[in-house]
């Protein structure tokens, strides 16, 4: 039996979704957020600052030293050789305790030209003085995207960082909590949702809904299966994520080793 008309125009819709989502061409595009923390200038920019004396405040970085015309990093995410990711950065327009920019030119788990586009800047401006001192913080990331779904990602995870960096300012320390998306309960949330997105692909009876309650239970076991596979191949730790609409995606703790690391991983989501 052929699809309904309604099933049809949800079809295109998500073909159209999906376009949008991964692969239409947005350009050059920054995410910028600003937020008064209350806290020091001085404080922030100690944080903030790659070379600053509190910039391992958040567990990201876990070593940062002075080289010609910026900075040696090391990052606490493993790369291929389960050592901590090194990168090299260029610092520019730096006004001590104010402003400062950023650009990646040597990473040691990824192609430099990835991130020939990627600027990063943030800029401290006190608010109040004495001991209600706070201060204005503007960060701003830059880079060319394709598709809606890693700017969206970029704006959560500066918007995470930010508020981490309050934590920190204001109390010294800062939680581990469970990302937004990562929450158990959500992503099962997520999987309901998806399963009732596609519903009317089957028809929108009860035999549709069991349809797409067992397509979207293929999915979770397909990325169940890319997860085994991370794990084999010795990465320390693998998630999945649901996105509705848009399936399902498992993600490794490092970046791939080999060519049949690739191959393996991708096979075994439809091997289970």
């Amino acid at each position: 039996m052929g699809l309904s008309l309604s099933a049809l125009i949800l079809l295109a819709a998500n073909v159209g979704f999906l376009l949008l989502v991964m692969v239409w061409p947005l350009g050059q595009r920054t995410v910028r957020l600003t937020r008064i923390v209350p806290a020091p200038r001085e404080k922030i920019w100690q944080a903030l600052f790659p070379l600053g004396a509190n910039a391992t405040w958040s567990g990201d970085l876990v070593a940062s030293r002075a080289v010609e015309g910026g900075a040696l990093i090391g990052l606490s995410w493993l790369g291929r050789d389960d050592r901590p990711i090194e990168r090299r950065i260029a610092l520019d327009d730096v006004v001590e305790g104010r402003q400062f920019a950023m650009r990646i030119v040597d990473d040691t788990a990824l192609d430099p030209s990835i991130w020939s586009r990627d600027r990063e800047g943030g800029s401290l401006q006190s608010e109040g003085v004495g001991p209600g001192e706070a201060t204005r913080v503007t960060i701003e990331q830059s880079d060319s995207y394709r598709g809606l779904a890693f700017l969206v990602y970029r704006y959560f995870a500066l918007r995470r960082r930010v508020s981490r960096l309050e934590e920190w300012a204001v109390s010294g320390a800062i939680s581990k909590k469970t990302l937004l998306f990562e929450h158990p309960l959500r992503q099962v949330g997520f999987a309901l949702l998806s399963a009732l997105l596609i519903w009317p692909l089957f028809g929108l009876t009860p035999g549709g809904l069991v349809a797409a309650l067992a397509f979207t239970l293929i999915i979770a076991v397909h990325e169940l299966g890319h997860m085994t596979a991370f794990r084999i191949m010795g990465h320390r730790s693998a998630r999945m994520i649901f996105i509705p609409l848009l399936g399902g995606v498992a993600m490794g703790g490092r970046p791939y080793d080999r060519q049949f690391e690739v191959a393996f991983v991708a096979l075994m989501g439809p091997g289970f």
